[in-house]
């Protein structure tokens, strides 16, 4: 590796450090399907760059004999927060740690999207899984795209609604369940 490259890779790495700020959260609200009411608690952790959303019944199932409404699941989050001065933010991706099992014929999807109120736009990202599969476990990472961003340094609402759904064709069937939490990372620019 060059002098020339491992001075550039050591400053790209500092920008990014001084490029991480906190979100100052004013509000909080959680609301859907798979997370209603009493179900979950919403944690913003600056260190990390993370937002996490623990759930207690977030899961989706179905097949035959199983009702269309229990075939999607989804959760949303909606948060007030205040930017610091010159920076915006974006919401990078959705982590879904799911447990899932299916037959063939089944696909399992995990889908996010995040927009900011006031804003047309929004980003979005999948995972799938298809069956068959029994009783599997993994992480579902839904890299969101294209980047949208917060406004520059200003209080601003941002909404992230992240679902789990099953479908299935004929005789098949299956099931996915959110592990406990859900989270997603957020990404800071200077502007």
């Amino acid at each position: 590796m060059s002098a020339f490259f491992r001075l550039y890779l050591a400053l790209s790495l500092l920008l990014l450090r001084v490029a991480a700020q906190s979100l100052s959260v004013s509000s909080v609200g959680v609301i859907g399907t798979g997370c209603e009411p009493g179900t979950a608690a919403v944690d913003v952790d600056n260190a990390a760059n993370k937002i996490r959303v623990r759930v207690n019944d977030f899961s989706a199932k179905g097949g035959p004999g199983v009702a269309i409404s229990e075939n999607r699941r989804n959760c949303q989050v909606t948060l007030g927060v205040k930017v610091p001065a010159g920076y915006s933010f974006s919401v990078d991706n959705a982590v879904v740690r799911a447990a899932y099992s299916a037959s063939s014929g089944t696909r399992l999807v995990s889908s996010s999207t995040a927009y900011f109120q006031g804003e047309l736009q929004e980003c979005s990202g999948t995972s799938v899984v298809n069956g068959p599969v029994s009783r599997g476990e993994s992480t579902l990472v839904n890299n969101l795209s294209p980047a949208r961003w917060s406004p520059c340094g200003s209080s601003t609402v941002v909404n992230i609604n992240t679902d789990v759904r099953v479908d299935t064709t004929g005789q098949s069937s299956g099931s996915i369940s959110v592990n406990g939490v859900w989270e997603s990372n957020i990404v800071w620019r200077k502007c």
